[in-house]
């Protein structure tokens, strides 16, 4: 299984400068270009406007604040990589599977129900392992286009608990890792890959009945959120979420 993810974060604010500072109790390693080094603790801050690779002591993962000034702020966990593109900066976080998921079901499920954040969890991890390198010299944004991510939870939050408790489980289709889809609200009906226009390749989806309606947002293809929820407050399981909305899949259990 894939351990480790890279995720660019704060594209959209294409920023030109980057501020970096140790979270509570830890050490960063701030090493430019050229080689040269500075370490970090407590309230200490760096001023990033040039290339550089942040890690913790002896070039392991750390927890650590990275803001664009003025703008946005986050709590992280992994190591960052900052190069620059077109003008920009690129923030690199390189993070563990589990970290993401668990960043993930954060920022997309807030206020869902147990169940649909289990089911979450189970299409976010399997979208990471299907489907990584989407973009060039790195896996995946922090955006929509590929998952939206926030900092990682907290220990004892609703959406660590879900990563935990199905820690490594991931859908499958005829013996593949599905990248599973998702969207916000399907409007009381799915759509089919075909239905959407998209290519068919692997597993193709199919268009099912929501049993929650509304106005549909998003692409339609999947899992949805809004459905999930209603299904988890109605009784239903993370296994029946799933089975409804990707039938023929198979949830898998973690790898041994």
């Amino acid at each position: 299984m894939l351990a480790l993810v890279t995720i660019s974060v704060f594209g959209l604010f294409h920023p030109v400068e980057l501020e970096v500072q140790p979270a509570r109790g830890c050490v960063l390693a701030v090493v430019s270009a050229n080689g040269a080094r500075r370490i970090l603790e407590g309230s200490e801050s760096a001023h990033l406007d040039a290339p550089v690779r942040v890690t913790g002591r002896g070039g392991a993962e750390a927890s650590f604040l990275l803001s664009v000034p003025g703008k946005i702020q986050r709590e992280f966990r992994g190591t960052l990589e900052v190069r620059r593109q077109q003008g920009h900066l690129l923030a690199i976080v390189t993070m563990d599977l589990e970290t993401a998921v668990a960043s993930i079901v954060a920022a997309e499920g807030p206020g869902a129900p147990m169940e649909a954040l289990k089911a979450q969890a189970v299409v976010a991890r399997s979208f990471l392992l299907a489907s990584h390198g989407r973009h060039a010299g790195y896996d995946f944004c922090d955006t929509t286009h590929c998952q939206y991510l926030k900092g990682p939870p907290a220990a004892r939050s609703r959406s660590k608990r879900a990563q935990e408790t199905t820690l490594g489980m991931t859908l499958e289709y005829q013996g593949r890792v599905l990248a599973a889809l998702y969207s916000a609200n399907c409007g009381g009906r799915t759509r089919s890959l075909a239905e959407a226009g998209w290519r068919v390749d692997g597993y193709p989806y199919f268009a099912v009945d929501c049993p929650a309606h509304g106005a549909a947002a998003g692409h339609r293809i999947g899992m949805c959120q809004t459905g999930a929820a209603w299904m988890a407050r109605h009784g239903a399981g993370f296994r029946d979420i799933l089975a409804l909305y990707f039938p023929a899949a198979v949830v898998a259990p973690a790898a041994p």
